[in-house]
């Protein structure tokens, strides 16, 4: 059976394990064989009368060579290899697992010897040579499944193979995603049909076996698994379907009362995750596009009005999604690319946010001086307040900044140290979408896919800056007016979190968000970390940014007024 079922929406293909699954299996010069206390020589008459063997010499008591193989699943996995001693009368073993070692009575003589054990997870295979200073010739490394040997197979770089669908019946065009159930694949048509493979067979399908939309004759956009469910995401309609184990065409049957009528509006935003399925859902009667979850086979509104306003206002020609288990906080993300947009939802604290990252300008400002409480000469910097800036070459104040108190030829950076002078150089950071296009979890690790260029990083919660610098935190509280649109006065607004060694920039609007104070310096030092002196106002929210390689954790903003 296949182990892996890959497509484009063109053409499908199977991933399948080869019988032998050491790689570089007659090559043991190759880094996937790991000698310990051991020294190789190539180029050794084999069992064929070829020059495909190695001696193996042990350069210290119990030398091995070993190679590592990930195994899916607890079966009998056995091991062989051809061995013919040349010096010595020490004891010769195969390893199975490290740690677990059978002797074999090695001669003169090629013998293929095997062993076998039940394994999983990865093991470590190969031979051990027990004193130092033994001989032995070595050829044709077998690892498989099983308790006997099968006929040698060589393999060299690749563990898989990897082979087109080419039946005729496959359908030749199909939507995003594909879901396996009780031993068969199916896949979806642009037109809603689902197709199945062939009873443990994903390169046999039939022109027959399928069946279409129940409740809705919309167009297909996604499927998936969901439970013991298919689950057909289209335009309009998400509907399930069970096996009933039909005799002929589809073994699927309809999920009676389970469909509904709410849509899938980007294919690209579906996230199959933490035993539940995300995506940007749409219904035929006009109420727009909302992020929905699976909930059974009920949808679940999760996204607010706020965020739906952005949903509805985007093209919906460039959509990334992705998800990610952060600690204890499983994350959604959805970032629409031509409204310069990443929203990021948490299932934990069930609260949305806004994901940026930091672009450089690409632009070098010279700055000729920098005084002890930060203030930059910099000749028509065209700086603002708020600005993100890099700054280097000044020693004590290198790093990143936000710009406040502007005049034509000057800007300050909340920081201080040692008067500067000479030739620094600032570049202004503005804040974009996370670019980011796909994620995966393996092995406990979280990966996440650049959309340029392919690369993969970690999503980490020991790293405090993303790969080119650092993050933007940037926190907005709600509009607050005690209850009354009568004038108030605020005496201080005191940050409550952790204390670094950082400085915080906090700024107010009056207007609904529509204007702001400038940016006013919170030391997160100190005992109190607040500012004084705010004001009055009617009704009135905060912003807070804090831009730096470090930790920077928020627990509550405490105001003092009248």
């Amino acid at each position: 059976m296949s182990q892996l079922f890959l497509k484009t929406k063109t053409t499908g293909y199977y991933m399948v394990q080869k019988a032998n699954q050491f790689i570089y299996s007659q090559l043991f010069s190759n880094p996937a064989w790991v000698p310990t206390s051991c020294t190789l020589t190539s180029g050794q008459t084999d069992p064929l009368g070829g020059t495909e063997a190695f001696t193996m010499t042990a350069t210290g008591a119990n030398a091995t060579l070993l190679q590592s193989v990930a195994v899916t699943g607890t079966l009998n996995r056995v091991v062989s290899l051809y061995i013919k001693r040349k010096t010595g009368v020490g004891n010769i073993y195969i390893a199975v697992d490290s740690g677990t070692y059978v002797l074999k009575a090695v001669t003169g003589a090629w013998v293929r010897y095997d062993t076998y054990l039940t394994a999983s997870g990865t093991v470590q295979a190969g031979i051990k040579i027990a004193t130092s200073g033994d001989e032995v010739y070595i050829a044709w490394g077998q690892f498989e499944d099983g308790t006997v040997p099968t006929t040698y197979a060589t393999n060299t770089a690749n563990r898989y193979t990897v082979t087109q669908i080419t039946d005729a019946d496959y359908p030749g065009n199909t939507t995003r995603g594909c879901a396996f159930l009780d031993g068969r694949f199916f896949v979806m048509t642009p037109n809603g049909d689902i197709y199945q493979s062939a009873l443990e067979d994903a390169s046999s399908w039939n022109a027959l076996d399928f069946i279409g939309s129940q409740i809705e004759p919309d167009s297909g956009v996604y499927l998936a698994k969901f439970q013991n469910y298919i689950a057909a995401f289209k335009g309009w309609s998400t509907e399930f379907f069970y096996d009933a184990a039909n005799a002929t065409g589809s073994i699927l049957s309809p999920v009676q009362n389970a469909a509904f009528k709410v849509g899938c509006a980007s294919e690209d935003s579906v996230q199959e995750m933490a035993g539940t399925i995300v995506w940007m859902g749409q219904t035929r009667d006009g109420f727009g596009r909302s992020i929905f979850r699976l909930n059974g086979t009920a949808p679940d509104r999760i996204s607010t009005d706020s965020i739906d306003k952005i949903l509805n206002a985007d093209s919906l020609n460039s959509v990334y999604s992705w998800n990610a288990n952060v600690g204890s906080h499983m994350l959604y993300g959805l970032t629409l690319v031509n409204s310069g947009v990443s929203l990021c939802y948490d299932f934990t604290t069930q609260q949305w946010s806004f994901l940026t990252y930091l672009v450089s300008s690409g632009v070098t400002k010279t700055i000729t001086a920098v005084t002890a409480a930060g203030v930059v000469t910099s000749a028509a910097h065209g700086y603002s307040d708020g600005d993100i800036v890099l700054v280097s070459g000044t020693i004590y104040f290198d790093g990143w900044h936000v710009v406040t108190s502007v005049t034509t030829n000057t800007f300050t950076i909340q920081a201080t140290g040692t008067a500067f002078s000479g030739s620094g150089s600032s570049v202004k950071y503005s804040e974009s979408w996370f670019p980011i296009l796909a994620s995966t979890r393996a092995n406990g690790v979280q990966y996440m896919q650049h959309y340029s260029n392919g690369d993969l990083f970690v999503m980490s919660q020991t790293a405090y800056k993303d790969h080119v610098g650092a993050i933007a935190a940037r926190a907005r509280s709600p509009k607050f007016d005690g209850g009354t649109s009568k004038p108030k006065s605020m005496s201080q607004a005191e940050l409550i979190g952790d204390k670094i060694d950082s400085i915080a920039l906090m700024r107010n609007t009056d207007d609904d968000f529509l204007t702001y104070s400038i940016f006013r310096p919170v030391d997160l030092s100190v005992n109190r970390s607040r500012v004084s002196r705010l004001g009055r106002f009617s009704r009135r929210a905060f912003e807070i940014l804090h831009v730096k390689n470090a930790l920077f954790r928020m627990e509550a903003l405490e105001i003092e007024g009248n």
